[in-house]
């Protein structure tokens, strides 16, 4: 004899599962986070006290400092650029038709699905011949063609969901293609475009596996510094930037979510 379990049970249980997830997840971030305050030159767990000495070493250090401006310049470069080519490329691919239409679409969508290591390699090959040597211009197109699919796929969506009634009253009322464009439609896609190039903006941030092929000794960028570090001297000051990157990655895009969540219900109030 068979007994069922109660919904409320079965949620339980799948609540649970997801909470231990989480923590299988989590838990090794915030260990280095803890580290990071550890006073002593070795790494222990738990702390022997609390310190600020490791972030104090990493903010003194201008090689690690320089490695951090470099990845913000590139992800802040990418994500403008994504943005840009996304919002084109969205627009043209909802609001056109055209031959290979959906062939195309699907090739936008290759950067999510090729292994980073074949795209840094083919890149590298293909910009070298054109005569491109490798700077930040190098690295912003890059990783722009990494966090492209991204913007492309939410802002896509932002406009299949469109009423483009509102762009005929506003044309109907006297304004122009451009006018209605930019007072009418692109207020109302700002989300999924924001929403887009935030996660542009962080997916670049972290990238490592493509950017090692990109970089030279004056772009590197903080992933690749890490690595660098881990493999020659595991010092403590890796925990510290580790954290430092973790809030520029998680906590900065959370807060700027819940900021644009907020301005959102402002206007539609």
């Amino acid at each position: 004899m068979s007994t069922r379990l109660s919904d409320g049970t079965r949620w339980n249980a799948i609540r649970g599962a997801t909470g231990l997830l989480y923590l299988f997840l989590l838990l090794p971030l915030f260990i280095v986070v803890l580290i990071s305050f550890n006073p002593t030159q070795y790494a222990t767990f738990p702390p022997e006290g609390l310190s600020l000495t490791w972030y104090q070493t990493f903010f003194a250090s201008d090689r690690l400092l320089d490695a951090l401006v470099s990845s913000f310049v590139v992800a802040a470069g990418s994500a403008l650029v994504a943005g840009l080519v996304g919002l084109i490329s969205a627009i043209g691919f909802v609001r056109r038709d055209f031959r290979y239409k959906s062939v195309l679409s699907s090739l936008l969508f290759l950067p999510m699905l090729i292994s980073p290591v074949v795209i840094g390699v083919a890149l590298t090959a293909f910009l070298t011949d054109v005569g491109m040597q490798k700077n930040y211009l190098f690295l912003v197109l890059g990783h722009s063609t990494l966090v492209l699919p991204y913007v492309f796929v939410t802002v896509r969506a932002q406009l299949f969901g469109f009423d483009r009634s509102i762009e005929e009253a506003a044309l109907t009322l006297g304004a122009n293609e451009l006018e209605t464009f930019v007072e009418v439609t692109l207020p109302s896609i700002m989300p999924g475009l924001a929403a887009g190039m935030l996660l542009a903006f962080v997916i670049s941030f972290g990238e490592f596996t493509a950017t090692q092929f990109w970089v030279q000794p004056d772009t590197v960028t903080a992933p690749i510094e890490i690595y660098t570090m881990v493999r020659t001297s595991l010092t403590p000051e890796i925990n510290a930037m580790a954290t430092v990157l973790m809030i520029i990655t998680v906590v900065i895009p959370l807060l700027l979510d819940v900021a644009l969540g907020k301005n959102l219900i402002l206007k539609s109030a």
